[in-house]
């Protein structure tokens, strides 16, 4: 996603919750929504009834529905002729607020009309890429977390995870989405966030590896650009606990930057029962390359 379409896509939320009077967390869902004239309904998004309605309107990744029904499990879908949200009655209540504001985020970008969209676990997540679903994931985020509103917030508080947490109730959201977003769009520090497998758990069919995704905030990239989610993730594996739910590790450990200055970072890590959750924070340099210019004798 260039510059130019994240600028717009700003504005248009902006401009979305500025006309519905919406300035305050949390979101008032049903208030956005009865804003741009959608409905939503919660189905059995599995039903064969359901899906025959759909199946030849529904594009997911460019494909039209019908021709990969058998290889996915709807999760969320925009019907634009129907101004209508249906969300799968499974999907936990905790992801709600996403999924809604993801299709919401379809309904809104002008350039998102001529397709209808079927969303699955897969392209609901946060970090989803493919160019569509990467710009409603873009516009549910600047709904959700009420623009800069969110950033305001997170730099009031300092930068640990119980911030995370906070902001997570405070905008209600699930912890993984508000990671993400604290650590894009929140404090202006080197910052980075990990969802991976436990190490004592196996990864899933559709994950290459252990590190299912690393988001690292601008500042972390220019600071560390050698630094890989996997090296992190070794690094974390080597400091977790075994425990089925809640925090895992806290720890400190050091990383070299691009020109050999060792800074100390600390990390958080919780298991939400699924992966665990990790904040990466760097807190100091400890050590400083200095140059000293040659001497001269005359």
């Amino acid at each position: 996603m260039n510059r130019g379409t994240r600028v717009e896509i700003e504005r248009i939320a902006a401009a979305t919750l500025r006309d519905a009077g919406i300035a305050d967390p949390p979101l008032p869902l049903e208030r956005l929504l009865q804003h741009v004239d959608l409905h939503r309904d919660f189905y059995d998004l599995a039903n064969p009834g359901f899906i025959d309605r759909v199946k030849h309107k529904l594009r997911i990744q460019g494909q039209i529905l019908v021709d990969i029904i058998a290889k996915v499990r709807l999760q969320a879908v925009l019907l634009f002729d129907e101004n209508r949200i249906c969300i799968d009655q499974t999907l936990p209540k905790i992801k709600h607020p996403w999924a809604s504001c993801h299709e919401t985020g379809h309904r809104l970008l002008p350039w998102h009309k001529p397709f209808f969209f079927g969303d699955t676990a897969q392209t609901l997540e946060p970090v989803y890429q493919a160019d569509l679903e990467a710009e409603a994931n873009y516009a549910a985020g600047r709904l959700l977390f009420l623009g800069e509103r969110f950033t305001q917030d997170a730099r009031d508080l300092a930068p640990t995870v119980d911030a995370v947490k906070i902001l997570a109730k405070r905008y209600g959201a699930s912890m993984t989405t508000t990671l993400r977003r604290y650590v894009e769009q929140g404090p202006d520090l080197p910052m980075a966030m990990l969802v991976s497998t436990p190490p004592w758990a196996e990864p899933s069919e559709d994950q290459p590896d252990r590190s299912r995704h690393f988001i690292p905030s601008d500042r972390f990239t220019d600071l560390f650009p050698q630094i890989s989610a996997e090296s992190l993730r070794k690094t974390l594996d080597s400091h977790t606990s075994f425990k089925r739910g809640g925090k895992v590790a806290d720890f400190r450990f050091d990383l070299v930057d691009a020109v050999g200055d060792r800074h100390e970072l600390r990390a958080w890590s919780f298991n939400n029962q699924h992966y665990l959750l990790t904040l990466f924070v760097e807190e100091r340099r400890v050590t400083a390359v200095t140059f000293a210019p040659p001497r001269t004798f005359r």
